[in-house]
């Protein structure tokens, strides 16, 4: 894997890179919310004998710099202008469309992307995009103000509470592993996550993705990752969602859509399967359908 510098019209992106044949497709990842483009790495580097593989890490997360086009009140929407200005940088450097990929709001904001530089776009690959439907939405409109916490405002809460300065790396891993969310990663994700998402100084090691950002990613969700986002998307869609606690809603909209190519529920996956079963994405990636 490289680190890669590249230079669009809302600022500089760090993005990873993983070296495929000459001639071979191009393939962009994009990211969770509170992950980096390096946390996937143990997945994307198997896909090098088919694919010339990029992973950005979004402003404000892993080594992309939160920058001057970060919006503070709909980051999220904000994200989707990065990475569309990021994918017309990749398509003039390879003349040629990209496949795109994602997991959680990753995939979300693929999806946004795609519609509106279609012509750059060969497919999606949508792993448990998040995708809050309109009566969750209500709920939360509504009910708030009498005490109703959705999923998304109780994940903006332990966002905000979330511990992000240890002594050292070491100390980090030893307190995440095991833990949460990460008991069912495959071993070395973890560590991937942590190499691409913490930064040193003189007092330690620190989560470079601060828990005000993360925070107000999840907040926005409820806002900008609507059933909108699914419609007037025309290229190759393959949808992969979790079989447990699934953030992917409104299924009925993307079945009714003539360019989804395959649906297929992950057995025994979480919301983090992409961690949890590799192989099993790498199988259905390599397999998926898309125009050249």
């Amino acid at each position: 894997m490289k680190r890669l510098k590249i230079k669009t019209a809302r600022g500089n992106l760090s993005v990873c890179f993983w070296e495929g044949p000459v001639d071979a497709p191009i393939l962009h990842w994009a990211h969770a919310n509170g992950f980096n483009g390096q946390t996937y790495d143990r997945l994307l580097r198997k896909l090098t004998d088919r694919f010339n593989v990029y992973a950005w890490d979004a402003p404000g997360y892993g080594m992309t710099d939160k920058g001057s086009f970060y919006d503070e009140i709909n980051p999220v929407l904000g994200y989707s202008y990065d990475l569309e200005a990021l994918i017309i940088e990749l398509f003039k450097k390879h003349k040629r469309k990209i496949l795109l990929g994602g997991h959680s709001i990753g995939g979300s904001l693929s999806l946004m992307v795609s519609k509106y530089i279609e012509e750059k776009i060969s497919g999606l690959i949508l792993a448990d995009p998040v995708v809050i439907n309109y009566h969750y939405q209500y709920l939360t409109k509504y009910l708030s103000p009498f005490g109703y916490d959705s999923s998304t405002l109780k994940l903006t809460k332990q966002a905000l509470r979330k511990r992000d300065r240890w002594d050292s790396l070491e100390t980090v891993i030893k307190s995440y592993t095991n833990r949460g969310i990460f008991t069912t990663w495959k071993a070395g994700f973890l560590k991937d996550y942590l190499l691409g998402g913490t930064k040193k100084d003189k007092n330690g090691v620190y989560l470079s993705c601060i828990p005000k950002i993360e925070a107000a990613s999840f907040k926005n969700t409820e806002i900008v990752a609507t059933p909108k986002i699914i419609k007037g998307t025309r290229v190759p869609i393959l949808l992969l969602i979790a079989e447990i606690g699934s953030t992917t809603a409104s299924l009925n909209t993307f079945k009714r859509l003539v360019n989804l190519k395959k649906i297929e529920v992950i057995e025994r996956g979480t919301h983090f399967f992409p961690m949890e079963q590799p192989d099993k994405l790498i199988s259905f990636i390599k397999g998926f359908k898309y125009h050249s």
